[in-house]
């Protein structure tokens, strides 16, 4: 949702339009810092690169592999396989596509995890090195334009216009660094005077320009009031992502609230049993593994230690419902084996497959989740079947389409020494400035004035 600021970058050399953003855009931010002096403290939304090292879209700092039961050998021990030449009921058929269907989601949490921590630190080291030749390119353009008009040769719109640009060049968002006295004077020359209820309405624009765009894009009306006091980029996209859970939930309370008005099917009736039997299933499964697993009952050191750690997995699987964890604990345990999974009843089996289900529900939400915290990270759509080479080229293609506005931007610098191109130049962004105007104004009436 999130992969542009407010005013991005295009290919053109714009400095107008490179002036108003970072084209590194991960994620957009509330900061108090102040930008140049007399341009006041009044919140500003600024464009911040997250730190590969802190870097966590899943959310809580943990792996899908804490989450859930990765697939190991013993995950695909819990398969009910056929007996002789007997053939599987449905019951056992179900359950089998569900345990497939929960490994294949937690290998793809896993995959995502990996490829993102092989690709995420090179991509987005090469983003901040191309980002700061674009500062320097800017800071020597400020440099020159400002050194241009203390000469003579300029008319007084071509100075006009270069002073337009040299204040849109001003660093936007952030204190300007005291050891670097030369830009401290330029923006004491060229900041606008201080209007800190404008920055703060612009701050609140950008805001509201953001979650229109979320708003579109999911369809729904977004509670303006969870956002209100949002100063971070995570804090952003966990308020969007509660959103959309309160959404479905929400739907889902609806649902039952019709259904709880008619008077229960025999189906209905048969299904509420079953959730019941799956619960009581899982309590036991719990039950049986808390008193084999109990460390104080080992007197053996290595084996209570061991026992402790089986414990502390079993408690985590059976809080959030992971039934596989679960099984695969009573493998590890011999509690049970292949064959005693394989002689459960059709009716134990369909309330084992109701935990599955779940879980299956709890996996690609959470897949989701990671899907939409990667795109917003490295500002490309990520999805959990993209392969490795797909994913390589988009990102490559994000590098080459910044190094190309940094390679503009540097030609850019060489072509206004000569005063003839300097003044061709000035059209030019001038003309982009309006056309730049024109676009926004279109986007505005479409209700996407995000972009």
């Amino acid at each position: 949702l999130l992969m542009r600021p407010p005013h991005g970058l295009s290919t053109d050399p714009g400095w107008r339009r490179v002036s108003s953003g970072c084209y590194v855009v991960l994620h957009c931010a509330v900061s108090t810092a102040a930008p140049c002096p007399g341009r006041g403290s009044a919140p500003s939304l600024q464009m911040t690169m997250m730190d590969s090292s802190q870097a966590d879209f899943f959310g809580d700092g943990q792996s899908p592999s804490t989450h859930h039961s990765p697939s190991t050998p013993e995950a695909s021990r819990l398969k009910v396989l056929p007996r002789g030449r007997e053939k599987l009921s449905p019951a056992q058929q179900r359950f089998n596509k569900l345990l497939a269907r929960v490994e294949n989601l937690g290998r793809q949490l896993q995959d995502l995890q990996q490829l993102a921590d092989k690709l995420r630190p090179p991509h987005l080291a090469r983003m901040a090195e191309l980002k700061r030749k674009m500062d320097e390119a800017r800071r020597e353009m400020l440099v020159f334009l400002h050194q241009r008009l203390q000469r003579k040769g300029l008319t007084a719109a071509q100075q006009k216009a270069m002073r337009e640009i040299l204040q849109s060049l001003l660093p936007s968002s952030g204190p300007v660094d005291e050891s670097d006295p030369e830009l401290a004077e330029l923006c004491s020359i060229y900041a606008p005077p201080p209007l800190e209820d404008d920055l703060g309405d612009q701050a609140n624009m950008v805001r509201e320009q953001m979650l229109d765009m979320a708003q579109s894009v999911l369809g729904k009306n977004l509670d303006r009031e969870a956002f209100k006091g949002i100063d971070s980029p995570e804090e952003l996209m966990e308020a969007l992502i509660q959103q959309v859970h309160t959404f479905q939930e929400a739907e889902d309370a609806r649902q039952a609230a019709r259904r709880s008005r008619r008077p229960p099917s025999a189906r209905q009736l048969k299904a509420q049993e079953q959730a019941q039997d799956a619960k009581a299933a899982l309590r036991s499964i719990y039950r049986q593994l808390a008193s084999a697993l109990h460390p104080d009952r080992e007197p053996d050191p290595v084996e209570r230690e061991r026992k402790s750690a089986l414990m502390s997995q079993a408690n985590a699987a059976y809080e959030r419902g992971d039934l596989t964890a679960l099984l695969q604990l009573q493998l590890q345990a011999e509690q049970v084996d292949e064959a005693h999974i394989a002689q459960m009843a059709d009716d134990k089996l369909a309330a084992l497959s109701l935990l599955l289900k779940d879980q299956v529900k709890t996996l690609e939400g959470e897949l989701g989740d990671a899907e939409m915290r990667l795109s917003v990270e490295l500002g490309i759509p990520v999805g959990a079947r993209m392969k490795e080479a797909l994913l390589t080229r988009l990102l490559q293609e994000e590098q080459e389409e910044l190094a190309h506005v940094v390679s503009q931007m540097q030609d850019d610098l060489v072509r206004v020494r000569d005063d003839a191109q300097l003044k061709l130049w000035l059209r030019e962004q001038a003309a982009l400035a309006r056309e730049q105007e024109r676009e926004e104004a279109f986007l505005a009436r479409l209700g996407g004035g995000f972009f």
